[in-house]
């Protein structure tokens, strides 16, 4: 199932904080430009079993994003996937899936937290997805459209000068969806970091657990980040993903 890979922005960028060393830091991606009030990002995500797309932008209403305050944040995402189920001719059905999120929420930072700062954002809002399967089945209990209610909680901090930490989580009543996912990158300049990371995530139909590599180029103000490793799905067994976004501030 596809449209949890839209919250990696992360996923690549979603869940990415600013991160202050000679001037702002996004996790695990250089920014050092001007402070800004928004910034956009977009991405593809390819597996065995999913091929996802989406585009998003996280607005500061009061201040910038490199200031603790509110935001504002709108996604929207699509892509195929599929899965083993009796019901197709040969045994995969094939769905295509769309998705939208409007959240509000605030991000606030901590000093001090063992000799670290930590920043903490939270979001909450509304999320909408449609699942359309090429044959009808009624043992796919996320097929059809669904509106609920989303919440996601990020955490970020840079430690000991060169490593970047991240972890982020969400949920919502939409066809029982979570993600979660935790990276530590570490920057070999101001360009270049490279790390690892683990992600989580499934709905009311599947379950998928990620493990791989991920690196981050900074060019032309412009955050470039590139993440490849190993999953295993429910509903498809064991395969490989790679990830490809793009940050920019504007």
């Amino acid at each position: 199932m596809p449209t949890a890979k839209a919250q990696q922005v992360s996923i690549p960028v979603q869940a990415y904080g600013l991160l202050r060393r000679r001037a702002d830091y996004l996790w695990g991606l250089a920014n050092p430009y001007i402070q800004q009030k928004a910034d956009f990002f977009d991405g593809i995500d390819a597996a065995q079993p999913t091929t996802f797309v989406w585009m998003g932008a996280t607005y500061a209403p009061f201040g910038t994003l490199a200031n603790d305050g509110w935001r504002v944040r709108a996604i929207g995402g699509a892509g195929k996937y599929s899965y083993q189920t009796p019901v197709a001719p040969l045994g995969i059905n094939d769905a295509f899936a769309f998705s939208g999120e409007l959240l509000g929420g605030y991000r606030k930072s901590f000093s001090g937290v063992f000799g670290q700062t930590v920043y903490v954002g939270a979001f909450a809002g509304l999320h909408y997805e449609d699942q359309i399967l090429v044959y009808d089945d009624p043992g796919n209990p996320a097929r059809g459209s669904d509106a609920g209610f989303k919440a996601s909680l990020e955490f970020y901090s840079r430690i000991q000068e060169h490593y970047i930490v991240t972890a982020f989580g969400s949920a919502s009543t939409v066809h029982e969806k979570y993600y979660a996912k935790t990276s530590l990158l570490y920057e070999l300049n101001e360009t270049w970091a490279l790390g690892g990371e683990i992600a989580f995530m499934g709905d009311a139909r599947y379950k998928e657990h990620r493990a791989g590599l991920a690196g981050a180029l900074t060019w032309q103000k412009k955050i470039f980040t590139l993440s490849a490793g190993v999953l295993e799905n429910s509903g498809r067994g064991e395969g490989t993903y790679l990830t490809l976004s793009v940050y920019s501030p504007f």
